[in-house]
């Protein structure tokens, strides 16, 4: 009897979850966090120790073989992805890495320095100056030499032969590399929200997320990207990221903010679109928004798209809803931040779309 109650239970949580209410409340105070996506890199591996050269001296043999140690190597310096950092801005742009110890006498090797791992957010991508890809870091704990250490000198014990008894040179530790690289962030989210600039996307991202991103009545109030969690009741967690209002020309970087972000949509499982539906004519938004799409990555356009119609709560967008819904190919969701119209609605269709799409290399990259 018990086990059919469990069964049960189980069966009805897993099979319709649902969104759950934040269970501590929202901070006080709006957030304009302070977010790097870029970031140049300098890096100093270590130096080797040098090799060193002496001879034995004992007891009644003053005059003994070579018995000079080899140095350590020097420590290189690792880019590991971690889940647990969001943006780069804590982050240094030098790091030197430990050079080797010297080697010593009675062939006693000098230790070799500890490598040094530079923990970066997961979906970083590495960049040499000069704009090729040297790394992507798409996992948790993944890793990339970005630079080596030098190798320790060798001793004169090394350079023993048949032919030189008694050799007195030894080796100068080799030094490390010296690398310069420009870091990339692209983040990590199940769902980019795009759209123009005071349309209703950090509005939005408050309602179904504890973020608190400023919003305002003016436009670019969003100006860095913004992450927000949706909790649901069998422990699943749904991402979704906002970035800044796009205007016409975006993509070619020639006005607005959002050329510089657009980058962070790219590996997102779907896209929503945005829309204000108060505004004369809101279907030439998605065109305008799709053109800017087309002409940063065709690719973006092959995505699951999904039109939020926003600011239902006007007696105009009410009067265009059935207009807009024919004209747009793609499922539109009638929603109203303030009045909190159809939110439910949108958790669990997120939620539907979530579970179409969700891969198991997608569930590596967000663990």
């Amino acid at each position: 009897m018990i086990r059919t109650s469990v069964r049960r239970l189980t069966t009805k949580v897993f099979s319709n979850p649902k969104p759950l209410a934040p269970s501590k409340p929202k901070a006080s105070v709006d957030f304009d966090n302070y977010f790097q996506d870029e970031l140049e890199l300098r890096l100093l591996a270590g130096k080797g120790g040098d090799g060193k050269s002496s001879f034995s001296k004992t007891f009644q043999n003053e005059f003994g073989g070579p018995n000079g140690g080899d140095g350590g190597n020097g420590a290189h310096i690792i880019l590991q992805a971690s889940k647990y950092h969001s943006s780069l801005n804590n982050i240094k742009n030098v790091f030197k890495a430990d050079n080797g110890e010297p080697g010593d006498s009675n062939f006693k090797k000098g230790k070799s320095a500890e490598h040094l791992i530079v923990e970066v957010p997961v979906g970083t991508i590495v960049r040499k100056i000069n704009g090729n890809i040297a790394c992507e870091l798409k996992k948790h704990e993944q890793r990339f030499i970005a630079a080596r250490g030098g190798l320790g000198g060798k001793g004169n014990y090394y350079f023993l032969s048949n032919m030189n008894r008694a050799p007195v040179e030894c080796e100068l530790g080799a030094n490390g590399d010296k690398k310069k690289y420009k870091l990339e962030l692209q983040l990590i989210a199940h769902f980019g929200l795009l759209g123009f600039p005071n349309a209703g996307k950090s509005s939005l991202l408050r309602a179904i997320s504890r973020a608190r991103p400023i919003v305002g009545d003016y436009e670019f109030t969003t100006r860095q990207p913004q992450l927000g969690s949706i909790e649901y009741d069998d422990f699943v967690q749904i991402h979704v990221a906002d970035i800044p209002g796009i205007v016409p020309g975006a993509s070619k970087q020639e006005l607005g903010l959002g050329s510089k972000f657009l980058r962070h949509i790219e590996r997102c499982l779907a896209l929503l679109l945005i829309i204000d539906m108060s505004a004369e004519r809101p279907w030439e938004q998605y065109d305008l928004l799709m053109k800017e799409l087309r002409e940063y990555k065709t690719d973006l356009t092959k995505k699951p798209i999904t039109i939020i119609g926003n600011k239902m709560d006007d007696h105009d967008a009410k009067l265009q809803l059935e207009q807009t819904r024919q004209y747009l190919p793609y499922p539109l969701l009638p929603i109203s931040t303030v009045e909190k119209i159809n939110i439910d609605k949108l958790l669990l269709y997120l939620r539907k779309q979530y579970d179409e799409l969700i891969t198991d290399e997608w569930r590596d990259r967000i663990k």
